[in-house]
């Protein structure tokens, strides 16, 4: 999945490998059967969440807020870059990080050739901002329904948990967003004239709609899953009012392999069980239990993040999260766990599937960036918000 051998999606091998479980009796139809099922709430999220964001691309929004981003930043570049930065953080709130990239992330950069700026710092943005933001809302990154497959917690314990954290992430990935890019934002912004066009009232308000229903949802712990799914749907019909061929136009551009390829995770995790990997989380849990007090959250949450760099944070949110719904370790180490699959994955592009569909999406787009260029600045804008925001867990 990783190395995608022959550039091929890494859907397939995710599913092929569920495929190889069962023909090598690995593991029994039931059992692979049982776990697909767990899954039913995530793909109904995904698609959900994806028919959400590819509304909001089809009807202009995002174009929309990115080319009044560049308005109103005047002339200068860094607060252009607090502007793109606000917009991920709202984005990945309500719509999720893969939202962020997907569709904020193009938006930006056609906003940008409008101007003379180099898109590096603003893309760079987007990217971080939907890791550092993908824990402010359960609905924000589909690994937290991973993670809580057993039970989602309500919003007024998420909040309890993760509200601090959360700002204290986006605060100090901004600082470091800065830090690093200073150079680049300090000439003055010179831009052509021209807007996208403003988006359809019903649009607009279909979303504001959407994003009330999904924080009420969760607030009460809520099948989010059902209720994403039956917006999405509700938000396609929106957009036949004006265009026929927009629920194709809409369907085509959900990425209908992501939802492939948790389907092929939850049977591997599954299997992962099965050969005694969860002897992994549990062996994790117990040194930190039994490590320094300052030192137990942060040391979760590393662990947590390093192994989303490894092998993606979707299996680690799945297996971590099984462990925690079975075991009930203390609650702010199951916290601090969180924060690193979460926060965890702006180390490296392997760390997220958000990360992962970012840097094709620059490569389509002409940008030059390298998984090492990334890397480089994932090392020094991550370390100091993962410890920060898993010492705030609770």
């Amino acid at each position: 999945m990783i190395v995608r051998p022959f550039r091929t999606n890494e859907a397939w091998w995710a599913a092929g490998g569920a495929v190889a479980l069962v023909a090598t009796r690995a593991l029994s139809p039931q059992q692979a059967g049982g776990a697909l099922a767990r899954g039913i709430d995530v793909y109904l999220f995904l698609v959900g969440m994806m028919a959400l964001a590819e509304f909001a691309r089809v009807e202009g929004v995002f174009d929309w807020i990115a080319t009044h981003a560049v308005r109103a930043a005047g002339a200068s570049r860094a607060r252009l870059l607090l502007l793109v930065y606000a917009a991920g953080i709202v984005t990945t709130t309500f719509l999720s990080n893969d939202a962020t990239i997907v569709v904020l992330t193009p938006a930006v950069l056609a906003a940008l050739a409008r101007t003379d700026a180099e898109p590096a710092p603003f893309v760079v943005a987007c990217a971080l901002v939907a890791n550092a933001a993908s824990f402010t809302l359960p609905i924000a990154n589909p690994a937290n329904l991973l993670f809580f497959a057993d039970g989602m917690p309500p919003l007024a314990s998420w909040l309890a948990s993760f509200a601090l954290p959360a700002i204290a992430s986006l605060a100090l990935t901004y600082a470091a967003l800065v830090l690093l890019f200073r150079k680049d934002v300090r000439a003055p912004l010179h831009l052509a004239d021209g807007l996208a066009a403003a988006p359809r009232a019903a649009a607009s308000a279909t979303l504001v709609l959407a994003a009330v229903v999904l924080v009420v949802t969760a607030s009460r712990a809520g099948a989010l899953g059902v209720v994403t799914f039956a917006l999405g749907v509700a938000a396609t019909l929106v957009a036949t009012t004006r265009r026929r061929r927009a629920p194709l136009d809409i369907a085509r551009g959900v990425a209908w392999p992501v939802v492939i390829l948790t389907a092929g995770l939850f049977v591997i995790v599954e299997a992962l069980d099965v050969a005694g990997a969860a002897a992994l989380p549990r062996a994790l849990f117990a040194f930190a239990s039994h490590a320094a007090a300052p030192l137990a959250k942060p040391v979760v949450a590393v662990a947590a993040a390093l192994a989303s760099n490894v092998v993606n944070n979707l299996p680690v949110a799945m297996d971590v999260g099984r462990y925690v719904g079975r075991a009930h370790p203390a609650q702010p180490l199951a916290a601090a766990a969180l924060v690193g699959v979460n926060v965890g994955p702006n180390f490296t592009v392997n760390g997220s599937l958000a990360t992962l569909l970012w840097l094709a999406i620059l490569r389509r787009h002409g940008v030059r960036m390298t998984a090492w260029r990334f890397a480089a600045i994932g090392c020094v804008a991550t370390p100091l918000p993962l410890v920060v925001a898993s010492l705030l867990a609770q």
